[in-house]
Formats: C-alpha cells, structure tokens, sequence
C-alpha cells in the first residue's frame, strides 16, 4: 500500500471508530442497566479489531500481517516478560500508595493468607488465558494502526500518536470523573509510559498476545491494598503519580531495551513483518 492510501485509511479507521466508540461508552455508562453496559463494554473493545479486519478485507491486504499468531515457542520469554511487567506495574503502584498514606490506607484483609495467595495465582493464570478477549483492542491499536503510523512517521512519533489516540477513544469515559481534566493527563501519561512495554513485547514475539496478556493480567488483579472512593478523589494527583511512576519502570525498562535492541531504527517494521510472514508459512 502507497503512502497516501496508508494515510486514507488510517484516517477512515480514525472516524469510524473514535466517534461510535465514545457514544457507546457514554450509553455504556449513563445507562443504569448493568446488563446492557456490559454488553457495549464489550462491543466497544472489540470495535477497533473490526474496523482493522474491515478495512483489511477492502483494501484487499488480506489479515496475515495483523500478528494474531500466538508465537509461544520462540517467543516465550516475551510473553514471561508480560505476566512479570503487569504485576510489577500494578502492585508497585498499590505498594507505594500504601506507603505514601500510611495509616490512611490498608492492605485488604486476607490478601497475605493462603486465600488470598490462591485469588492472586487464579486471576493471574485467568488473565493469561483471557487475552483473547483482550485482542478486540490490541488487533485494531498494534496489529493494524501501529505499523501503519510507524511507516509514515516512525516508531517514536508512532508510539506517541498512538498513546494520544488511546487516551482519544476513552473520553466517554472520563466525562463521568470527578476530575475529567487530570483523568485525561494521568491517562495519556499512562499510556505514554507503558506503550513502550506494549510496543516491545509485540515487536519482540511478533505477535500481539503478549499485549493482550498484558491488558488481562492488570484488569484482573486483585487490589491488595484498600481505600473509598472519597479517599481515592481526596489525593487524586498524588495516588495517580504513584501508578505513572508504577508504569515508568516497567515502560523506562522497556524502552531501554527497545534502545539496545535497535527497534526504533528505520526498517524495524519490516523485521516484524518478515517475522510474521514466516509464521504463517510453517
């Protein structure tokens, strides 16, 4: 595909799904009705996929480039990277709010009891088996979009792009915060940060599962350590720093590896492709 067809339909991809995305969100969560949130929660994450698979089919690319091959065996180390980074980034951020609120804040009770180990092994194994679920986002955000945005501008400009359109396609969610303006910084930020650990892992494996893994693991976690909701809008900027700075040592590793493993030169995007190609021909 030229330049200016890439272009077309990055910006097609962009109007088809940003708009409905946010109305869906807004419905999702102005409804009331449990059950029908749920179900535009799900439609919603997988919006991005089927847009990508859409404009696949009429552009007439074909879906072999989208790295929905697991890749386990060569590429198992990305995916033990992935299970290690979520749990780092989510209990570092919840072990440095406790210890910035000391006496404020505590650890949920029976999170250090066989129990609770059992809860925390469970959810991690689920979220490791759930990823597929999670591939309606990553297929349409690093399957299709990523590569795209990296061919016409390269992996650094691509990876900021593509944290400003992440952050973009949750604003029906943040209009329903207390603090919509600093929701919208923490999350941009946020996203910021960890794409390095997304764009890494799928570089690395040459598949987008290890991202998915990612996204499962966190959303799945149990929380250790215990607070309101009243507490939490209380010291809002400084329990969010405690996640950006969570999610920076994971990112800042991964970013540093990308460095040192030469992902951010020209041409890394036809390496994964390459990659990708000899996969599906075994």
């Amino acid at each position: 595909m030229n330049l200016k067809n890439t272009k077309k339909y990055i910006w097609i991809f962009l109007l088809c799904c940003l708009p409905l995305s946010n109305i869906l969100w807004y419905v999702a969560y102005s409804s009331g009705d449990e059950s029908v949130a749920a179900s535009l929660v799900i439609l919603t994450s997988f919006l991005p996929a089927l847009t990508a698979l859409i404009l696949c089919k009429i552009s007439r690319e074909g879906w072999d480039n989208l790295m929905i091959l697991p890749n386990i065996r060569k590429a198992w180390k990305a995916y033990l990277f992935a299970v290690i980074g979520a749990l780092v980034m989510n209990y570092l951020n919840e072990l440095l709010m406790y210890l910035m609120f000391r006496g404020e804040v505590s650890f949920q009770a029976g999170a250090f009891t066989l129990r609770g180990l059992g809860e925390f092994l469970g959810m991690t194994i689920l979220g490791v088996l759930a990823s597929v679920e999670m591939l309606g986002e990553e297929l349409g955000w690093l399957g299709w979009l990523f590569p795209r945005l990296e061919k016409l501008h390269g992996t650094k400009a691509a990876m900021l792009l593509l944290a400003l359109i992440r952050t973009l396609w949750h604003l029906g969610i943040l209009i329903f915060l207390p603090h919509p303006l600093i929701g919208l910084c923490d999350l941009f930020l946020s996203n910021l940060l960890s794409q390095g650990f997304l764009v890494y892992l799928t570089k690395k494996s040459a598949s987008l599962f290890p991202a998915a893994v990612v996204h499962a693991v966190t959303n799945l976690l149990p929380a250790l350590v215990a607070y309101s909701d009243s507490f939490y809008q209380a010291h809002i900027v400084s329990m969010n720093c405690a996640g950006l700075l969570s999610a920076a040592v994971v990112g800042g590793i991964s970013y540093k590896l990308m460095w040192k493993e030469k992902m951010f030169g020209r041409g890394t995007g036809k390496r994964t492709e390459r990659t990708v190609y000899k996969l599906w021909k075994r």
